[in-house]
């Protein structure tokens, strides 16, 4: 099996560590994995796009023309929407992205990612502080969802992929992460799986 994955957003939201996240993952759990970052020319807050590759099998190409799964984290990466394939998964953090996608032969999961990461306060591991910039691990519980991963036997996988990019004293923030994971998993998980007519997962 191979699943090939595009996420986008902008400087600072946490693209490419999403992408890393992902791509850990895959590589825990025995498959062969690549990431392959992407960046406009802009110094801050320009247009970042990730390909993520995980696959059973070697794999022959590491750019992504056709993914199965494409993350948009803010409105602007509603561009790459035309590249996702007939069939695949649009997850669309809902926070920051209202629009729909001018498609009717995807399925679209909405997941108020900012959110559900800013209500993550009491895990903080610094008081006070926003937690909002964790909607990408809750974004990657989302996909762990959606590809029909079962959380709880993964917990340990998830928190093995954090302790291995917080790291020295980011390791305060690996348990902020593993429950921003839970949160993104239990929302998508709350609604129902098939999707109606309108091809549209209804999960806020």
């Amino acid at each position: 099996m191979k699943i090939e994955v595009i996420a986008a957003g902008q400087g600072g939201q946490g693209v490419l560590e999403l992408a890393n996240y992902i791509s850990y993952f895959n590589i825990l759990k025995g498959r062969h994995a690549a990431c392959t970052p992407s960046y406009g020319p802009e110094t801050r807050g320009g247009k970042v796009k990730c390909y993520v590759v995980g696959s059973d099998e070697l794999i022959d190409s590491p750019i992504v023309e056709e993914p199965d799964f494409l993350i948009v984290m803010n409105i602007p990466s509603m561009d790459y929407v035309p590249m996702l394939k007939a069939g695949g998964t649009l997850v669309v953090n809902s926070s920051l992205v209202g629009q729909a996608p001018n498609r009717d032969d995807i399925k679209v999961c909405r997941v108020p990612a900012t959110q559900l990461a800013a209500d993550l306060k009491e895990f903080s591991p610094v008081s006070g502080r926003d937690t909002s910039i964790a909607a990408n691990s809750v974004v990657f519980g989302a996909y762990l969802a959606l590809t029909g991963e079962a959380l709880q036997n993964e917990l340990g996988a998830v928190k093995e992929v954090f302790e291995h990019f917080f790291t020295d004293r980011k390791a305060a923030f690996v348990p902020l992460n593993v429950r921003a994971v839970q949160s993104g998993y239990e929302f998508v998980a709350k609604n129902p799986a098939g999707a109606p007519a309108s091809k549209e997962v209804l999960v806020g």
